[in-house]
């Protein structure tokens, strides 16, 4: 007997082949670092416009143009300042002029001014004329207070308002009187003494 044995024939499956590599996909490309950085200062100038335009909405000061009236209350290192209507009992200034910008000044040395910093949005400064009526009287010396109360024209030290000359600034329109003159909107107040009137 013979102890050779066949050759064993090839199996063509065997050892398996390995199976064919699929084509990969090349890999994502990474964006472009210039359109990241485009895209995130994008987002920042979007992100500040919307802070810059509540903070607008939200500030009556900011809103605020010439001729609008406004009630002015609290004392002068903290006022609070709102926008009302001109024939409202609050009504205590008119807006005589908005300022572009809180270095800039009024120009006269009877305008109160009322500046409103905000930590993200407009700054604003005003020029405000003080709302008096013919015949009342006050106190013009008022080193705490905002605004002008009519006072009792018989306590020591207040001023009556005489004369009120609109569309003018001519402080010798009062005469005698002491002028208080404003040159936006021109507005002349002549004040007499209280208890001599």
């Amino acid at each position: 007997m013979s102890t050779d044995a066949p050759a064993p024939t090839p199996n063509p499956n065997f050892p398996p082949a390995p199976p064919q590599q699929q084509e990969q996909a090349a890999p994502p490309k990474k964006k472009n670092i210039a359109v990241r950085i485009l895209t995130y200062i994008a987002g920042l100038i979007v992100v500040g416009l919307v802070i810059y335009g509540f903070n607008y909405f939200s500030s009556d000061a900011a809103q605020t143009k010439a001729g609008d009236c406004a009630s002015l209350s609290g004392t002068r290192t903290k006022p609070e300042f709102k926008t009302v209507a001109c024939g409202a009992a609050e009504a205590n200034y008119t807006v005589a002029k908005v300022l572009g910008s809180l270095s800039e000044s009024c120009g006269g040395k009877y305008y109160d001014e009322y500046t409103e910093t905000a930590r993200r949005g407009p700054d604003s400064k005003l020029c405000l004329l003080p709302n008096l009526a013919e015949g009342s009287c006050y106190e013009l010396d008022n080193p705490t207070n905002v605004g002008y109360p009519a006072v009792d024209c018989g306590k020591s030290g207040v001023l009556k308002l005489t004369k009120v000359v609109k569309d003018s600034d001519d402080e010798s329109a009062c005469g005698d009187g002491a002028p208080m003159a404003f040159s936006e909107p021109k507005t002349v107040f002549c004040f007499e003494p209280g208890q001599a009137a």
